[in-house]
């Protein structure tokens, strides 16, 4: 602690200084105004002196002149120059008598005094005093100095009394109150400083004790209040860095389970769901040091059965294959709530939960935890992990983790039984399209495909021939009279009539490849591919004869008892501008030419020559 040490020496010399010279001022004063006093009364005295003695002494010099008596008036000269103050005496007659006496040449006898000399009311002389002023001063000076050493002793005295009651009164208590200061300790609380006389004067003293009094207690208070508020501040430094560390070791735990599930992820999207069960094997060691727990697991649920697919370490001897669910209620429930199953001891479960704890305790697991797989409407599986020496530290972060690990796993196994339905139902959707298009494209009486596919089918004939430089041909069928057919015997007699004329020209048409269709009503088509063309006319007499074969009545043709077809084609060789619309129209154009020579006939257009 600094100290502060108060000059009172120096306070004193200069109270000292101040009081003596205040005094000597005074007493300088006072010794002036009493010389100038005494100056003015000498004057005055002196004045008055030589006044009265000049006057006795004039009478006598006045008689000694009259009666020339001048022994006389030497002597009366003599006796008034013998007084100190007077320089010089001189009697001069009117009559040329001149007396005189010096007793000084002092330059300083200036005043005269002069008296006439008079007898019996005659004037016969005058008589000359003249005084000496510095005499005068100097018995004015002597008689004040006694006066001054008085003043100056009475100075001393008062500046000694006036110092001692200073000591006294100031100087003594304000080095007790320098000494107290240079003593004081703020770190002593129970330390008393300040004198109890002094903190009991009623004078300034005492209020400037009290005041140090009262800051010095303020002082201990603000000490005691700062090492207390420093304490505090220890301790709130001890208990931050605590909160620090934990915190860091909290944010360090999170990235690396941040991390991990990052990693999980990315590898489960990646990979094919087949091989779910091998990613999950190579991720549980990673997991279960992150979890601080000795054994994890992965079951899969079937009925109330838990099969085992993977888990970690291999060398686990109490997480058994297959765990049979059925008596263990408390777990059907958390099953079917779908929640986080967390027993950080397995001597807390309820009485809800004998059979559960009676299967623990049998594999010597102390604690466990479970989360569901689940499609968010049931549990298909769930994720296990143990201990079997030391109870779980358990805590919200790690429930986190485990719960985006089962989801992980749920939403790759989602993923996978979506992908299987999907395939399912992407099977299905072509088996449905394809029978949609094959019922889009085939006639419902003679299951032949209809004007469509079969135009479709003639223009990859027609590339076909274009790029090869082959023939295309096509050829239309028309039963003959068969509204009155129909009119006869009704429709569905026709109906078996084009049905049994569908199965021949199908019959006839795979025999060279073709393609076969009904282009509605009574009316059917033919073509054939390029390496067939040639035979068109063959398989139109094929059909014609297998149709005669038939022998099925009709009894209203005009041409005939029995049903008859006629039939048009063309055979041609196709070029960029030969489409399958043009086709169609010459073979049309064939087959009415047939029906005009009579039906029951056959007209084919050959092209190739020409072209």
């Amino acid at each position: 602690m600094t100290r502060h040490r108060l000059d009172l020496k120096g306070l004193q010399a200069r109270i000292a200084f101040v009081v003596l010279a205040l005094s000597l001022l005074f007493s300088i004063g006072s010794t002036l105004s009493q010389m100038y006093i005494n100056y003015q009364r000498a004057v005055a005295t002196s004045t008055t002196l030589i006044e009265s003695r000049s006057t006795d002494a004039a009478r006598v010099i006045s008689h000694a002149l009259w009666v020339v008596d001048l022994e006389l008036v030497r002597r009366s000269v003599k006796g008034l120059s013998m007084i100190p103050t007077v320089c010089r005496v001189e009697v001069k007659g009117f009559d040329g008598t001149q007396i005189s006496e010096v007793n000084s040449t002092s330059s300083h006898c200036d005043a005269n005094h002069q008296v006439l000399l008079s007898v019996q009311g005659n004037n016969i002389g005058t008589l000359n005093m003249v005084l000496n002023r510095y005499e005068v001063k100097r018995e004015a000076l002597d008689t004040a100095t006694p006066l001054a050493l008085v003043h100056f002793t009475e100075a001393l005295i008062i500046t000694v009394i006036v110092l001692w009651v200073v000591n006294r009164l100031c100087s003594r208590p304000l080095k007790q109150l320098t000494d107290a200061l240079d003593r004081y300790q703020a770190d002593k609380a129970n330390q008393t400083c300040v004198p109890v006389g002094l903190i009991q004067r009623g004078d300034e003293i005492g209020k400037v004790a009290r005041s140090i009094n009262a800051m010095q207690s303020r002082i201990r208070d603000d000490f005691l209040q700062k090492r207390i508020t420093e304490r505090e501040l220890r301790q709130h430094q001890t208990l931050l860095k605590e909160q620090v560390e934990q915190r860091t070791k909290a944010l360090n735990w999170q990235s690396n389970a941040s991390s991990l599930l990052a990693d999980i992820s990315i590898q489960f999207l990646s990979s094919d769901s087949h091989n779910i069960t091998e990613d999950v094997e190579q991720v549980l060691p990673s997991m279960a040091k992150l979890l601080g727990v000795e054994a994890i697991s992965w079951y899969a649920f079937d009925a109330y059965r838990a099969e085992r697919r993977c888990y970690w370490p291999q060398d686990i001897t109490f997480a058994p294959d297959v765990v049979d669910l059925s008596e263990m209620h408390m777990i059907k429930r958390w099953l079917a709530d779908t929640e986080a199953l967390v027993v950080p001891h397995v001597g807390q479960l309820g009485e809800d939960a004998i059979n559960e704890r009676t299967w623990l305790r049998l594999r010597g697991i102390l604690s466990i935890a479970a989360f569901p797989l689940t499609d968010g409407r049931k549990s298909f599986g769930m994720i296990t992990v143990a201990n079997r020496h030391l109870p779980f530290i358990w805590d919200n972060n790690k429930t986190l983790l485990l719960k985006r690990f089962a989801t992980a796993i749920s939403e790759v196994m989602i993923r996978e039984r979506n992908h299987v339905a999907m395939e399912q139902l992407q099977e299905e959707l072509i088996i449905a399209n394809e029978r949609l298009k094959v019922q889009a494209e085939t006639d419902d009486l003679t299951r032949l495909m209809n004007r469509r596919p079969f135009k479709r089918e003639l223009s990859n004939h027609i590339y076909d021939g274009i790029k090869k430089h082959h023939p295309v041909a096509v050829m239309m069928i028309d039963v003959d009279h068969f509204k009155a057919y129909n009119d006869e015997y009704g429709h569905l007699q026709g109906d078996d009539v084009l049905t049994q004329i569908a199965r021949i020209l199908l019959t006839r048409t795979q025999e060279y490849e073709g393609t076969v269709a009904r282009f509605g009503g009574e009316e059917f088509a033919i073509t054939l591919p390029p390496k067939h063309a040639a035979q068109l006319d063959d398989l139109a007499n094929a059909i014609r004869e297998d149709i005669a074969e038939l022998a099925m009545v009709h009894e209203k043709n005009p041409d005939g008892d029995y049903v008859t077809v006629s039939i048009g084609g063309i055979i041609t060789i196709p070029d960029d501008d030969t489409s399958d619309s043009y086709l169609l129209e010459a073979a049309d154009q064939q087959l009415y030419q047939a029906k005009d020579d009579g039906r029951d006939c056959i007209n084919i257009l050959d092209q190739r020559e020409e072209k």
